[in-house]
């Protein structure tokens, strides 16, 4: 399970005008799992990676939270 960038995800929610529900509905991951992952208590897994990834229109790297962030 890795950890996700939450600002960066935020940041294009607000580029889109979408929620955190509306990302959630748009990837297909429960909206619950969604605001578990944003708030830390939850890693995400490949897939959930890949879907929020492809609903945002930006590479699996740009989401996955590094020491650099």
């Amino acid at each position: 399970m890795m950890r996700l960038n939450s600002k960066t995800i935020k940041q294009k929610c607000l580029e889109k005008g979408w929620s955190l529900y509306r990302l959630a509905l748009e990837s297909g991951v429960d909206p619950t799992h969604l605001y578990r992952i944003m708030s830390g208590k939850r890693g995400a897994g490949a897939s959930t990676i890949y879907k929020l990834s492809v609903a945002l229109g930006c590479s699996p790297l740009e989401i996955i939270y590094n020491d650099d962030d």
